[in-house]
């Protein structure tokens, strides 16, 4: 295989992933793989998307268009689609965003290719301290890329845990209105590892507004009531002030009405 079926087969690459490629067909000068890289560059064969990540430039103005996920999962060595974006790709979000959102182990940048924006999330300081940062982690295939998101379990919790990388609370309830299957012993395990007593308390009270056909066991409510905060807590610490709220006093939760109620549902008056 030469390097023009490599890009053939690699939409979206990482400088790594040619740099091994060439290794393996024998091309071991790094200098040689940057030359090569650079005439493709300067030919239009490929486009530089930001340091050390590039797209294959399509054949024909038909197919202009680069798979954004794609590049969110070649963002950085070890980027994880997840929050709102792993909404999209489990079929779940309500809406379609402009900004993907992709879990990095290390600080980086985020970028805008083709008026799409790219935000890199730190991973969760608790998994980095117990060595569980792939813990729910799923490998999908797209085209010919493996890439890596957060699963269904896992990104069900993560939204409910933040809502503001995840388009607000109205966003994250009318995606997760789309589900229609779960596997409830992976979510207890997630949010128990996490050990943060008010996404416990949080994803308790989101398991118990499900509807019955969707409707899980109380021994997994049980597992989660002795883990919740001890004082109340606020769902949305943002609307204190803002919002009439309610308080859930099984769950120690203050829920904005707003939330609780769900009043976006609600007709317009002069309809």
């Amino acid at each position: 295989m030469n390097a023009i079926n490599f890009l053939n087969n690699h939409p979206v690459f990482r400088y790594e992933t040619f740099k091994e490629f060439m290794q393996r067909q024998g091309t071991t000068r790094e200098a040689s793989v940057r030359r090569l890289l650079n005439y493709y560059h300067r030919t239009g064969k490929i486009a530089r998307v930001r340091r050390l990540l590039y797209v294959v430039t399509p054949e024909t103005q038909r197919d202009q268009w680069h798979d954004p996920y794609l590049i969110a999962s070649q963002a950085t060595q070890e980027a994880i689609l997840a929050y709102h974006t792993a909404l999209e790709i489990h079929g779940l979000a309500y809406s379609t965003f402009e900004e993907l959102t992709y879990l990095t182990n290390l600080p980086s940048h985020g970028f805008i290719f083709e008026n799409q924006h790219y935000r890199p999330i730190c991973q969760s300081k608790i998994l980095i301290k117990k060595n569980q940062i792939l813990h729910g982690i799923e490998t999908l295939q797209r085209g010919n890329i493996a890439i890596r998101v957060t699963s269904l379990e896992r990104t069900l919790v993560d939204v409910l845990d933040r809502p503001d990388l995840s388009g607000g609370w109205e966003e994250v309830m009318r995606s997760l209105d789309h589900l229609v299957t779960f596997d409830i012993q992976k979510i207890i395990d997630y949010v128990l590892l996490l050990n943060k007593a008010g996404l416990i308390s949080k994803v308790g009270y989101f398991l118990e507004q499900l509807p019955k056909h969707l409707a899980v066991d109380t021994k997994y409510i049980d597992i989660l009531l002795p883990r919740i905060p001890k004082q109340p807590y606020y769902m949305d610490a943002s609307q204190k002030t803002k919002s009439k709220n309610r308080y859930i006093a099984k769950w120690k939760l203050i829920v904005s009405e707003y939330i609780a109620d769900r009043k976006w549902e609600e007709p317009h008056a002069d309809i």
